[in-house]
């Protein structure tokens, strides 16, 4: 019988398809549209994910200078494969590698508002992890207005005390305190921004103390004055604008305004800043120097209707400042002294300026002070307030040594401090020789 034999190059095609074959069956699938699919990614697994993030979701900030971070469970990431974006427009970042993890992060200072941050791990052209987070900043806060009564006379003895709450983003409204005369009020009437009290008093003088803070934390406090019968006075000279808070250094600071609300010129006006523990009461720590601090306004004579701000800062030689920084949680100031004067300060001077926060963080006031008068001034007194909406949140002061009729001087003032500088809206100033 005749052998039969195919041809070489028959095998050969033969030999040739079947390799083929085996490669292309060998070869993983190619990437879909899900862009979520961690199989397509063969270093990083299915088992990339992120550890923690900052800011938490939904919260609330008080700062618009703020650091934001990814903490992921892989430290093999190649940084050239993510992607971080804030409100949708791609960010610089860095990244660094600890204890197992990798974690990815920038700074950035944000405007008021929704803000949304969100990081993009690639494998090739898919995705293979995304995460997103959002958070608002909020650094204005509440405003308290439409008082009433403020600094008038009512007939008694049944007195509605009400006033006007607002917030650019979210108020707490649990967080809302009203005193008269010292004593809390806890059956008050809220609702819609407004509230009301209808109280019981006496003839003579009293005072309102309303605050509140917002879900960022940012506090507003308003005092007020009004006189019930018609034989008592208006209160003189009262707080105002008044806030306070810890600074950078780790020192409480109260500052505020106080205000000459009666009819006569006065002078050096007296304020006792305190210190209070959560339930209202200065703390003392059972010594016997109370946390309480006197101080006067910037302002030496103020005529009727002016304005002076003032600003009482604890140092940390204060008796038991350790215990007192500890416990403070609100701050309180008044008025415990003046006295009538027919002194008549020079107040021929204007003022020009322009304030920013500095690429350091720092608020600067670039000011310039004319004397219009024709006089010349000695000892010339700048007095700089800076304010976060109707609040004072810090004081500055620069002296001229003297300033010749239509002479100028120009000085600057820096807030020292990063998160107050954060938070300035405007400023005033004030000048007296």
């Amino acid at each position: 019988m005749k052998s039969w034999k195919l041809p070489a190059s028959i095998i050969a095609l033969a030999a040739i398809t079947l390799i083929a074959v085996y490669i292309y069956t060998s070869l993983p699938p190619p990437s879909g549209g899900d862009t979520n699919d961690n199989s397509s990614n063969g270093v990083l697994g299915l088992n990339l994910s992120v550890i923690s993030f900052s800011p938490g979701n939904s919260s609330m900030l008080n700062s618009n200078q703020v650091m934001i971070y990814f903490l992921l469970n892989d430290t093999s990431i190649n940084p050239s494969d993510v992607s971080i974006l804030l409100n949708g427009t791609p960010v610089a970042f860095q990244s660094s590698v600890e204890d197992g993890s990798k974690r990815f992060f920038y700074s950035a200072v944000l405007p008021e508002g929704q803000q949304r941050s969100t990081l993009q791990v690639r494998s090739g052209n898919a995705t293979i992890l995304q995460e997103s987070i959002t958070f608002w900043v909020d650094v204005t806060p509440p405003r308290i207005y439409g008082v009433s009564p403020e600094n008038q006379s009512v007939a008694g003895p049944m007195v509605r005390v009400s006033a006007s709450i607002f917030d650019n983003i979210k108020l707490q409204a649990s967080s809302i305190s009203l005193k008269i005369d010292s004593t809390r009020i806890r059956n008050f009437v809220y609702s819609s921004g407004k509230i009301y009290y209808d109280a019981r008093l006496s003839d003579g003088n009293h005072t309102v103390m309303l605050s509140v803070r917002d879900a960022a934390g940012n506090t507003a406090e308003r005092t007020w004055g009004f006189v019930v019968g018609q034989a008592a006075e208006v209160p003189g000279v009262i707080v105002t604008a008044k806030t306070g808070y810890i600074n950078e250094n780790g020192l409480p600071v109260i500052v505020g305004e106080v205000k000459n609300n009666g009819n006569t010129t006065v002078r050096a006006v007296l304020i006792n800043g305190s210190f209070l523990c959560s339930e209202g009461n200065v703390i003392n720590n059972d010594k016997p120097q109370p946390a309480t601090i006197l101080q006067y306004a910037e302002i030496q004579i103020l005529l009727p209707g002016e304005v002076s701000p003032f600003k009482i800062v604890m140092p940390k030689t204060f008796p038991d400042f350790v215990y007192i920084l500890k416990n403070v949680r609100k701050f309180n100031a008044s008025v415990v002294n003046y006295t009538a004067t027919s002194s008549v300060p020079h107040r021929a001077f204007e003022t020009t300026g322009t304030g920013a926060v500095n690429k350091d963080g720092y608020y600067c006031l670039n000011a310039e002070v004319i004397n219009t008068g024709n006089t010349e001034a000695h000892n010339v007194k700048v007095v700089a307030t800076f304010y976060s909406a109707d609040l004072v949140f810090d004081v500055q002061v620069a002296y001229i040594p003297a300033l010749a009729p239509g002479e100028s001087a120009s000085t600057v003032f820096t807030i020292p401090d990063k998160q107050v500088s954060s938070k300035i809206t405007s400023f005033d100033m004030k000048v007296i020789a």
